[in-house]
């Protein structure tokens, strides 16, 4: 009797178990792998990630982060002639860029692909990143949770690099946070043993924190030896840089659930103004056109 009571009770921590298995399982596929889609202007591209996708009562809005050298070569500026300030003005006229959210069966394997063109709404050469808005008004199920900012990043702990590595639908890499505020051309930068390569520009690292994964910075350069790409050397852009970048660009709805997309938005066009009106009053006296 007592035999058959143990046996009941093995198989029932066994299988309780098992089941953990599976549900941590279904998180890393929903928070890691779903969020990341692949990015191209042309001929080339790379990955991007989505953080944002909902309804803050001005319509279902989706936001795309990726880094600037994605999408750098969608990005147009020309010098056009202002009739109202009477000067040659510059402007940003940028080509689409094309999303691609990866579907997935209940076998987790890629079932088909959305494509979806969305536009460049701000970048930054230097920070080496830009966000995307997609041309939809559809909501996407799956987003990245971005890492609370009181949460602190270890050195040896895991982190699951997410990208297009060489175009590919998104494949998952797994390694450590190796390294700490490297710094390169005055930025700092993150390093995981999570390998990536070419293609991985623009996705996502994670990060396990109280049982859920986090984004936690963009793959934006590899380590090089002569030719060959040191793939285990990854380094990413941190979220603490991200988050003061979003911030600088008034972006804030991406951080704070409280604010709308469309009150930065209008907080940003201002801004503009003010700094066209600025320009205008140093300019020197106007040069006819002709």
């Amino acid at each position: 009797m007592s035999r058959a009571v143990s046996f009941v009770v093995f198989l029932g921590l066994t299988c309780g178990a098992l089941a953990g298995e599976v549900g941590q399982l279904q998180k890393k596929y929903e928070q890691i792998l779903y969020p990341v889609v692949r990015v191209t202007t042309g001929s080339v591209g790379g990955s991007g990630t989505i953080v944002y996708s909902e309804d803050r009562g001005d319509g279902c809005q989706t936001f795309v982060l990726t880094n600037h050298h994605v999408i750098a070569d969608a990005i147009k500026i020309k010098t056009e002639w202002s009739s109202l300030l009477q000067m040659d003005i510059k402007k940003e006229v940028n080509d689409e860029v094309k999303v691609e959210i990866f579907r997935y069966d209940d076998g987790h394997r890629q079932d088909f692909t959305d494509a979806c063109q969305a536009e460049i709404v701000a970048h930054d050469r230097a920070h080496d990143l830009a966000l995307l808005r997609l041309k939809t008004s559809r909501k996407v199920q799956y987003v990245a949770k971005i890492l609370p900012e009181n949460v602190r990043i270890h050195l040896f702990e895991r982190a699951w690099a997410s990208g297009c590595s060489l175009l590919h639908p998104p494949v998952v890499t797994e390694g450590t946070i190796n390294y700490l505020n490297d710094v390169i051309d005055n930025k700092t930068f993150y390093m995981t043993t999570a390998q990536i390569i070419y293609g991985n520009s623009g996705g996502a690292v994670f990060y396990e924190h109280n049982g859920d994964y986090y984004f936690i910075g963009i793959p934006s350069r590899v380590a090089i030896s002569g030719f060959q790409a040191v793939s285990h050397m990854g380094y990413f852009i941190p979220i603490d840089r991200i988050r003061q970048w979003l911030k600088d660009e008034h972006l804030e709805f991406l951080l704070d659930p409280k604010v709308k997309p469309s009150d930065c938005f209008k907080q940003r066009e201002q801004l503009r103004k003010e700094a066209e009106q600025r320009r205008a009053k140093q300019q020197p006296e106007p040069v006819n056109p002709q």
